[in-house]
Protein backbone atom coordinates (compact mmCIF):
# COMPACT_ATOMS: atom_id res chain seq x y z
CA UNK A 1 0.00 0.00 0.00
CA UNK A 2 2.79 2.47 0.89
CA UNK A 3 4.58 1.84 -2.41
CA UNK A 4 1.35 2.33 -4.35
CA UNK A 5 0.58 5.61 -2.57
CA UNK A 6 4.13 6.88 -3.01
CA UNK A 7 4.05 5.95 -6.69
CA UNK A 8 0.77 7.82 -7.19
CA UNK A 9 2.15 10.90 -5.48
CA UNK A 10 5.34 10.80 -7.54
CA UNK A 11 3.37 10.48 -10.75
CA UNK A 12 1.30 13.49 -9.77
CA UNK A 13 4.39 15.55 -8.93
CA UNK A 14 6.08 14.74 -12.22
CA UNK A 15 3.20 15.71 -14.48
CA UNK A 16 4.62 19.23 -14.71
CA UNK A 17 8.32 18.38 -14.92
CA UNK A 18 10.63 18.63 -17.89
CA UNK A 19 12.01 15.66 -19.78
CA UNK A 20 15.38 15.78 -17.99
CA UNK A 21 16.35 12.83 -15.83
CA UNK A 22 15.67 13.51 -12.15
CA UNK A 23 17.97 12.94 -9.19
CA UNK A 24 17.04 11.53 -5.81
CA UNK A 25 19.32 12.95 -3.10
CA UNK A 26 18.77 11.57 0.38
CA UNK A 27 20.25 11.18 3.84
CA UNK A 28 19.57 8.08 5.87
CA UNK A 29 20.67 6.96 9.29
CA UNK A 30 18.55 3.85 9.85
CA UNK A 31 17.91 2.85 6.24
CA UNK A 32 14.25 3.93 6.12
CA UNK A 33 14.87 7.04 4.01
CA UNK A 34 17.17 5.05 1.74
CA UNK A 35 14.38 2.53 1.13
CA UNK A 36 11.97 5.35 0.27
CA UNK A 37 14.61 6.96 -1.98
CA UNK A 38 15.03 3.72 -3.91
CA UNK A 39 11.27 3.55 -4.49
CA UNK A 40 11.22 7.16 -5.74
CA UNK A 41 14.17 6.43 -8.05
CA UNK A 42 12.55 3.27 -9.37
CA UNK A 43 9.25 5.02 -10.04
CA UNK A 44 10.85 8.03 -11.74
CA UNK A 45 13.92 6.55 -13.43
CA UNK A 46 16.06 8.89 -11.34
CA UNK A 47 19.69 8.56 -10.37
CA UNK A 48 20.48 8.16 -6.66
CA UNK A 49 22.84 10.27 -4.56
CA UNK A 50 23.35 9.45 -0.89
CA UNK A 51 24.18 12.49 1.23
CA UNK A 52 27.01 11.42 3.51
CA UNK A 53 28.73 13.18 6.37
CA UNK A 54 32.47 13.82 6.33
CA UNK A 55 32.51 12.55 9.92
CA UNK A 56 29.76 9.95 10.41
CA UNK A 57 27.45 10.06 13.41
CA UNK A 58 28.40 7.81 16.33
CA UNK A 59 27.21 4.22 16.01
CA UNK A 60 25.46 4.26 19.39
CA UNK A 61 21.87 5.50 19.19
CA UNK A 62 21.91 7.71 22.32
CA UNK A 63 25.09 9.46 21.14
CA UNK A 64 23.56 9.93 17.66
CA UNK A 65 20.45 11.57 19.03
CA UNK A 66 22.33 13.80 21.45
CA UNK A 67 24.59 15.07 18.66
CA UNK A 68 21.67 15.55 16.26
CA UNK A 69 19.66 17.49 18.89
CA UNK A 70 22.67 19.69 19.58
CA UNK A 71 23.16 20.41 15.85
CA UNK A 72 19.51 21.38 15.46
CA UNK A 73 19.49 23.55 18.60
CA UNK A 74 22.66 25.38 17.56
CA UNK A 75 21.85 25.59 13.85
CA UNK A 76 24.99 23.61 13.02
CA UNK A 77 25.38 22.41 9.45
CA UNK A 78 27.64 19.35 9.57
CA UNK A 79 30.08 19.01 6.66
CA UNK A 80 28.98 16.58 3.97
CA UNK A 81 30.97 14.81 1.29
CA UNK A 82 30.96 16.43 -2.18
CA UNK A 83 27.88 15.96 -4.34
CA UNK A 84 28.07 14.54 -7.86
CA UNK A 85 30.04 16.69 -10.30
CA UNK A 86 27.24 16.36 -12.84
CA UNK A 87 24.54 17.73 -10.50
CA UNK A 88 24.05 20.66 -12.88
CA UNK A 89 22.54 18.26 -15.42
CA UNK A 90 19.47 17.61 -13.25
CA UNK A 91 16.49 19.96 -13.38
CA UNK A 92 14.38 18.00 -10.88
CA UNK A 93 15.77 16.83 -7.55
CA UNK A 94 13.81 14.78 -5.02
CA UNK A 95 15.34 15.41 -1.60
CA UNK A 96 14.73 12.82 1.12
CA UNK A 97 15.25 13.26 4.83
CA UNK A 98 14.29 11.60 8.06
CA UNK A 99 12.24 13.86 10.33
CA UNK A 100 14.24 14.82 13.40
CA UNK A 101 12.30 16.59 16.15
CA UNK A 102 9.79 18.02 13.71
CA UNK A 103 12.14 19.08 10.92
CA UNK A 104 14.56 17.79 8.30
CA UNK A 105 17.90 16.29 9.31
CA UNK A 106 20.93 18.54 9.59
CA UNK A 107 22.86 16.78 6.78
CA UNK A 108 19.96 17.59 4.41
CA UNK A 109 20.01 21.18 5.69
CA UNK A 110 23.71 21.32 4.77
CA UNK A 111 22.95 20.01 1.28
CA UNK A 112 20.12 22.52 0.73
CA UNK A 113 22.08 25.43 2.21
CA UNK A 114 24.94 24.80 -0.21
CA UNK A 115 22.92 26.46 -2.97
CA UNK A 116 23.73 23.63 -5.38
CA UNK A 117 20.02 23.21 -6.17
CA UNK A 118 19.24 26.85 -6.99
CA UNK A 119 17.04 27.09 -10.07
CA UNK A 120 16.03 23.42 -9.88
CA UNK A 121 12.63 21.98 -9.05
CA UNK A 122 13.07 20.57 -5.54
CA UNK A 123 10.58 17.94 -4.39
CA UNK A 124 11.07 16.95 -0.74
CA UNK A 125 10.00 13.69 0.83
CA UNK A 126 10.45 12.53 4.41
CA UNK A 127 10.32 9.45 6.54
CA UNK A 128 9.33 9.45 10.18
CA UNK A 129 8.55 7.10 13.00
CA UNK A 130 4.93 8.14 13.29
CA UNK A 131 5.30 11.69 14.55
CA UNK A 132 4.48 13.30 11.22
CA UNK A 133 6.36 15.61 8.89
CA UNK A 134 5.75 18.66 11.12
CA UNK A 135 7.88 21.54 9.74
CA UNK A 136 10.00 19.51 7.32
CA UNK A 137 8.37 20.88 4.19
CA UNK A 138 8.09 24.49 5.29
CA UNK A 139 11.72 24.41 6.49
CA UNK A 140 12.79 23.13 3.07
CA UNK A 141 10.93 26.00 1.40
CA UNK A 142 12.70 28.48 3.69
CA UNK A 143 16.03 27.34 2.23
CA UNK A 144 15.20 29.52 -0.77
CA UNK A 145 13.70 27.11 -3.26
CA UNK A 146 10.97 28.98 -5.03
CA UNK A 147 10.16 26.02 -7.26
CA UNK A 148 9.48 23.70 -4.32
CA UNK A 149 6.76 21.10 -4.79
CA UNK A 150 5.25 18.96 -2.08
CA UNK A 151 4.14 15.40 -2.81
Amino acid sequence: MKKLLLGALIGTALTTTVEAKPLVAYFTLTGNTENAAKIVAEETGADLYKIELVTPYPAEYKEQTELAKKELAEGTLPPIKPWPENIGEYDVVFVGSPVWWGTMSTPVRTFLASGVLKGKKVIPFVTHGGGGADNSFSDTAQCGYGRLERI
